[in-house]
């Protein structure tokens, strides 16, 4: 049984003492991080997509049915994170966090952000449509996601006890953060937002498109932070 004396005393080590942090290239695994006072450093692009209004949504389903749209959700997420090189390493059921590694790790990520926008509006929401239409408490609902994306540097620790299955990487720096924070800013169709370093540090492919060539993103601001958006997607097949 722990007690007082025993939460104070191990707060106090966790803040006492100096961190082993080491610099890193490839997104760890929690197997790859040790307890203790011992961290890694990353430069990484950090993708977070997040269900919009999923506490209305699930308290009109059934139980069997949100756990079918929450799986359906996080595997074709974590389909489309990998297949861009990808690694998804927190969920939650309603929102996934997915870390970007290597020298193409913006392009990478705003190329998934389309393609999850994609997956998201033409299979998953269409096979979501039926219910939301045959059910009354959400047809005043649609089903809307948000995706934020922002790059920098990423002290990865692990959390949680030894020996117990309940232990998980924690991702501190503003990057998640702010990758949290973008995605919540969806609306009218712009379902991804993005840091102006990422905007900058992207390739014309990711910038341009159509007929005739034009800027894929918009330049918006938000507390005193610049920033851009997109209703662009990404066809995959």
């Amino acid at each position: 049984m722990v007690d007082k004396q025993q939460l104070v005393d191990g707060v106090d080590d966790f803040f006492k003492g100096s961190y082993d942090v080491k610099s890193g290239y490839v997104v760890p695994d929690v197997a790859d991080i040790a307890f203790g006072k011992v961290g890694r450093e990353m430069e990484l692009a950090m993708l977070f997509i997040d269900i919009r209004e999923s506490t209305k949504i699930v308290d009109a389903f059934r139980r069997v049915t949100a756990a079918k749209m929450y799986k359906s959700f996080l595997w074709g997420i974590t389909k489309i994170a990998r297949k861009n090189d990808g690694d998804v390493r927190s969920f939650n059921g309603d929102g996934v966090l997915v870390a970007f590694a290597g020298d193409s790790k913006r392009n990478n990520a705003v190329r998934a952000a389309m393609q999850m926008k994609w997956f998201c509006r033409e299979i998953l929401k269409s096979t979501l449509d039926s219910y939301f239409t045959s059910n009354q408490e959400l047809q005043d609902l649609d089903f809307d996601f948000g995706i934020g994306i922002d790059c920098g540097k990423i002290l990865i620790v692990r959390g949680g006890m030894k020996g117990e299955n309940n232990n998980d990487l924690v991702w501190v720096g503003n990057a998640t953060n702010y990758a949290v924070k973008l995605s919540g800013l969806s609306k009218d169709g712009y379902n991804i937002y993005i840091s102006e370093s990422v905007y900058k540090s992207l390739s014309d492919e990711q910038k341009f498109g159509g007929t005739p060539l034009k800027n894929k993103w918009e330049s918006r601001s938000w507390n005193d932070m610049d920033l851009y958006r997109t209703n662009w997607q990404w066809s995959l097949g």
